[in-house]
């Protein structure tokens, strides 16, 4: 018999919901309504089968090497939603979908690694207002409306 992690149950709505990754616990939690629907309103996004994709550059404050491409390909990648990684000199091409994964959890991921992001002011600003809104587009979409057209 295969062991449940217990820190990765999550009960929302008498019903038990297990994660396979605290990435998508964490998601759940702050979103229920991008993967849970409601007989008033009907299916949730991701039930759906919806995707959010975004495609952004992120720049560093040096060219990435091999070596550390490796260790951050390999970081990123085990992220759900990254669909795809290119690097280019000092930047980092990132398609991702925006329903598993947001702009500040990859940065997170890449502070993790011996990479550093420009941390110019201008960049700040430009992530911090990308970060605000992803959170205004997941809160959109985690909004549950019928699919019923009204006007």
């Amino acid at each position: 018999m295969t062991k449940v992690d217990r820190s990765l149950l999550f009960n929302y709505r008498g019903i038990d919901h297990y994660f396979c990754s605290s990435q998508c616990l964490d998601r759940f939690k702050a979103h229920p309504h991008l993967f849970v629907g409601d007989p008033k309103h009907g299916l949730s996004p991701k039930q759906k089968g919806q995707k959010a994709l975004k495609k952004r550059r992120i720049g560093f404050s040096e060219p990435i090497d091999e070596e550390l491409k490796a260790v951050m390909e390999q970081s990123l990648l085990s992220l759900m939603g990254i669909e795809s990684l290119l690097f280019e000199e000092t930047f980092l091409y990132v398609t991702y979908d925006l329903l598993q994964v947001s702009l500040e959890e990859i940065e997170a991921a890449i502070d993790q690694s011996p990479g550093k992001l420009k941390s110019g002011v201008a960049d700040r600003i430009k992530r911090g207002f990308i970060h605000y809104s992803e959170e205004c587009e997941l809160d959109n979409l985690a909004h549950l409306t019928s699919d019923h057209g009204h006007h």
